[in-house]
C-alpha cells in the first residue's frame, strides 16, 4: 500500500504507534516505514509531544520481585537464582540507566551508519531531556466505551485555542460532532465548547483563556449532534467518547 496516498490512516497509526496498541507486525511494518519516510516520522513527533504531558498523570509503580527474577533468567538462564544479586536486579534506576545508555549506543551507531544489516529493524530514536520550559498546558484524550482513543484535545494555558485532532472519528455530513466540558458539580450541565471542525486537525476558540475556561473542568466529551449542533446548549445525541481533562505543570 502506498501510506503517502492515505494521509488520515498515517495520523491514525502514528497515534496509535505512540499509545502503544499499534502492535506486533503493524507495529514493524510502521517503524520501518517512519525510516522511509520523514512525513510518518513527523506526524510522529507531533503525537509524541501531544501525548507526553498525558505521563504526568501516570504514578510510577514498582514491578513485582518475580518479574526482575524472569528477566535475570533469561538473560543469564545458567545462573540459579540463589546466584542473582538482587541489589542489582531489583534497582530501577539502573534499568533506567542500562535503557539509556542501550538507547544512546544505538542511536549513535545507527547514525554512524554502522547498523545496517537488512535483517535488523534499527528505528531512529530522538532521546528528550525534560524541560522546565515546556508549555504549560491542558491536554486531555478522549476514548470511546471500549478504550479506542477517538480524539485529543490541547489548549496552551495561556491561550483561548482548543486544538482538537481527530484519530478515530469520521466526519460525516448528516451530523456533528459537539465537544463538551463535563462539570465538577454532581448535577450540574455540561458546557458546549463548539462543534469540532470536518478535518483531521482543527481550532476552537474557548470564550476565555484555557486557564479559566478550562480550570475547573474534570473531562471533556464528544456527542453525536444535529449539523449544526445542539439546539438546546444540552448533548441531545449519544455519548462517544470522554476523557480526563489534565493541567501539565
Amino acid at each position: 500500500m502506498n501510506y503517502r496516498k492515505h494521509p488520515q490512516l498515517i495520523e491514525k497509526l502514528a497515534a496509535e504507534y505512540v499509545l502503544g496498541t499499534l502492535r506486533s507486525r503493524a507495529r514493524t511494518r510502521f517503524a520501518r516505514l517512519m525510516l522511509e519516510d520523514a512525513a510518518v516520522r513527523r506526524s510522529v513527533l507531533e503525537w509524541e509531544t501531544m501525548l507526553t504531558p498525558m505521563t504526568v498523570a501516570v504514578a510510577e509503580r514498582q514491578p513485582p520481585q518475580r518479574l526482575w527474577r524472569a528477566i535475570a533468567a533469561r538473560i543469564a538462564p545458567s545462573i540459579a537464582p540463589a546466584q542473582v544479586r538482587t541489589s542489582i536486579w531489583d534497582s530501577l534506576g539502573f534499568w533506567r540507566n542500562l535503557g539509556l545508555a542501550a538507547t544512546a549506543c544505538t542511536v549513535a551507531l545507527v547514525t554512524a551508519g554502522l547498523l545496517r544489516q537488512p535483517e535488523v529493524l534499527q528505528v531512529p530514536m530522538v532521546l528528550e531531556v525534560p524541560s522546565k520550559q515546556r508549555q504549560e498546558s491542558y491536554v486531555a484524550t478522549l476514548t470511546d466505551k471500549s478504550g479506542k482513543v477517538v480524539a485529543v484535545a490541547y489548549a496552551a494555558r495561556n491561550s483561548n485555542e482548543l486544538w482538537v485532532r481527530r484519530v478515530d472519528l469520521a466526519p460525516g455530513s448528516g451530523h456533528a460532532h459537539e465537544l463538551w466540558a463535563l462539570p465538577a458539580e454532581k448535577g450540574a450541565a455540561p458546557r458546549s465548547l463548539g462543534i469540532i471542525p470536518a478535518g483531521d486537525k482543527g481550532t476552537l476558540l474557548l470564550a476565555s483563556a484555557a486557564d479559566q475556561s478550562l480550570r475547573d473542568v474534570p473531562a471533556l466529551a464528544i456527542s453525536l449532534e444535529p449539523p449544526d449542533g445542539s439546539k438546546t446548549g444540552l448533548p441531545t445525541g449519544p455519548v462517544l467518547a470522554s476523557g480526563p481533562c489534565l493541567k501539565f505543570w
